[in-house]
């Protein structure tokens, strides 16, 4: 319990009454004390972060009402990076309200909210029929044929997973390349910009 009560002093201590600046014109202005949220700009931000929201993401996994897919023998319900979800709903119709409501309490205690406007439903099935009545009952807009999640453009068909992201990412590298071809640079030049510029997007 020490090791917990000095760790948990040190980080009130590192946000008490933390203030930001803003320079305008090379003068600094008046701090402005924030009241809420963490420090910009300090590595200790997302690691708090990340602990704060590891709470919903495990109430959310322990939710019976909450229907996950399964996928061989282990049950998916989420995916999660950093403020980027996604879940994996098996009945959205009921699964999502309960969702919400979970977030929404959340919401009251953490500040964390979901912005509707930039969230989607992505549906996996071709059911028509389904399509028309979860528009009606789930509060995000449904984005077919596609969505994208943290760069990866994902589909309703595994076959088409190679069409829609490693051919774009081999005709961008080409089109790279041939720019830098011509450019006055060394080989250790030209290694530093493939693993800067080239290596990154294949990760």
């Amino acid at each position: 319990m020490g090791g917990e009560e000095t760790y948990h002093n040190i980080v009130k201590a590192i946000y008490e009454k933390h203030t930001a600046n803003i320079i305008l014109n090379g003068e600094k202005l008046k701090a402005i004390p924030l009241k809420s949220g963490t420090r910009p700009g300090c590595p200790l931000s997302p690691l708090l972060f990340n602990i704060v929201l590891e709470i919903l993401a495990t109430t959310i996994r322990q939710t019976k009402e909450i229907k996950c897919i399964q996928m061989g023998r282990e049950e998916v319900k989420l995916s999660l990076y950093a403020d980027d979800m996604i879940p994996y709903i098996e009945n959205p119709k009921d699964s999502t309200q309960k969702l919400l409501e979970l977030i929404n309490e959340f919401r009251k205690a953490a500040g964390y909210k979901i912005n509707i406007q930039k969230s989607v439903t992505f549906l996996y099935n071709n059911n028509e029929t389904l399509e028309n009545e979860y528009k009606n009952k789930i509060a995000f807009k449904i984005k077919p044929p596609k969505i994208k999640y943290l760069g990866i453009n994902l589909t309703k068909e595994v076959k088409d997973l190679y069409a829609e992201n490693y051919k774009t990412l081999i005709k961008e590298i080409k089109e790279d390349s041939k720019k830098w071809k011509d450019m006055p640079c060394s080989w250790v030049g030209r290694i530093n910009t493939v693993k800067m510029a080239i290596l990154p997007k294949a990760i």
